[in-house]
């Protein structure tokens, strides 16, 4: 081999490689998400309550209605943040994604989702959550509540797969 051929061996092999280095980082960014996560839509969200502190709901002590309380905020995720403050039967938030220009709430609750017990349960379950997150959230209409990624009903004291409307809480 001459020089020049050694060179042009040498320089299409480095293309090779910088072309398969490029595809490969290509290839990178276009992986599939969760279904019911959205990130991107978060920082609309975040963009609103900038507040060091938040109003969020909690049941009362007979668990027959829901009552205002207030806690430090400080910026982090709004969604999964709000779901930790509000949630007391610890079940388990999969994921979320918002949906319909950030309108509309999709919560993707896990298998825990059967220690909820009862319609008086269930319905501050719903309740504050939704409270919690209509309050924080100016622009939000309804909050849905899904079981592993499905809106099929696995509950008879609670309607999974329902938009719940800020009426349906009485929040207008």
């Amino acid at each position: 081999y001459s020089i020049a051929e050694r060179g042009s061996f040498f320089m299409k092999k480095i293309l090779m490689v910088a072309l398969f280095a490029l595809l490969a980082l290509v290839g990178c960014g276009t992986t599939e998400q969760e279904p019911v996560q959205n990130a991107g839509a978060e920082q609309d969200v975040n963009e609103e309550p900038q507040a060091k502190s938040l109003i969020l709901y909690k049941s009362d002590s007979q668990a027959e209605s829901t009552m205002p309380f207030e806690v430090a905020y400080a910026g982090e995720a709004l969604v999964p943040f709000i779901y930790n403050k509000v949630n007391e039967h610890d079940v388990t938030l999969l994921g979320y994604k918002l949906e319909n220009e950030a309108k509309s709430l999709v919560l993707n609750l896990g298998d825990d989702i059967f220690s909820i017990q009862g319609s008086a349960g269930a319905t501050m379950f719903v309740h504050t959550l939704a409270q919690s997150y209509f309050e924080n959230i100016p622009l939000l209409e309804d909050v849905k509540f899904l079981y592993n990624g499905s809106d099929e009903p696995v509950l008879d004291h609670m309607e999974i797969g329902k938009a719940y409307t800020r009426a349906d809480v009485g929040m207008e």
